[in-house]
């Protein structure tokens, strides 16, 4: 049986409605997971995108699949005081749970605003001028204080042009060529499962992120935000949008 990492937010859940004998699955939030692809502790995992390049010598990429986006993606997103583009000198929260996002954000507000978020002051959630969420916290923030947000999906194709890819599956590079394939028929029949059943599934995405956030999310929502997920990329646009975060490396995003 293969240890298998799995994001513990509902972002994943249409990856993982099948049954399977072949996974202990270990559920962890992205940088937890990331940090235990680092320390070779698991065999296969979602780990975020822009941190694979740590892994890439001992973790190689099942292709396709993915938790990804094109456009509003709902669950990752910046509430701000202020106008993004006034962001220069206030404060910031960044969670300590994004591998990709938060990397993925500082890249696109430089872009647009000429602002980099990480030199900004940091400050506890409570008092920041700015708080940068992801996964289920950021569907559950309040932001009644905060005028002014900005979603990750928006705002990076806006300055990019092409898709995000958020995370990724990878398998250790000893056991991919068995492994990988039992990854890409599991998510297949998860997939399969989830679309075939979505009242279902969403009434227990519903019960996890209640779990969660302490707090109920409505049927609306879940169905709105699913429909902005994308969890299989075809060749081209997996590769194109992969490769675009790669050709950042130069310029110190990764």
């Amino acid at each position: 049986m293969y240890s298998f990492g799995k994001v513990s937010y509902i972002n994943s859940m249409p990856l993982f409605c099948a049954e399977s004998r072949d996974f202990d699955i270990i559920e962890a939030v992205p940088a937890q997971l990331n940090a235990m692809a680092e320390r070779g502790c698991l065999d296969i995992s979602l780990v975020s995108r822009w941190i694979y390049p740590k892994l890439e010598k001992d973790y190689a990429i099942v292709p396709n699949f993915c938790i990804g986006g094109d456009g509003e993606i709902m669950s990752v997103k910046i509430f701000s005081k202020v106008p993004l583009c006034k962001l220069r000198g206030k404060s910031v929260f960044i969670t300590g749970e994004s591998g990709t996002s938060v990397r993925a954000f500082r890249f696109a507000i430089v872009k647009k605003y000429g602002i980099d978020i990480f030199a900004l002051e940091r400050a506890d959630a409570r008092a920041a001028d700015a708080v940068l969420l992801i996964g289920d916290a950021a569907l559950a923030f309040d932001g009644a204080g905060y005028p002014f947000s900005c979603d990750l999906g928006e705002i990076w194709r806006e300055v990019a042009g092409v898709g995000m890819i958020y995370a990724v599956a990878v398998v250790r590079r000893d056991i991919f060529e068995d492994a990988s394939l039992l990854v890409s028929g599991f998510f297949e029949k998860s997939l399969a499962a989830f679309s075939q059943n979505k009242k279902y599934w969403t009434g227990k995405a519903a019960a996890r992120f209640r779990a969660n956030c302490g707090k109920e999310i409505s049927e609306d929502t879940i169905g709105r935000y699913y429909s902005r997920l994308v969890y299989k990329f075809d060749d081209l646009n997996f590769e194109r949008n992969f490769s675009f975060v790669e050709n950042l490396r130069k310029d110190g995003y990764l």
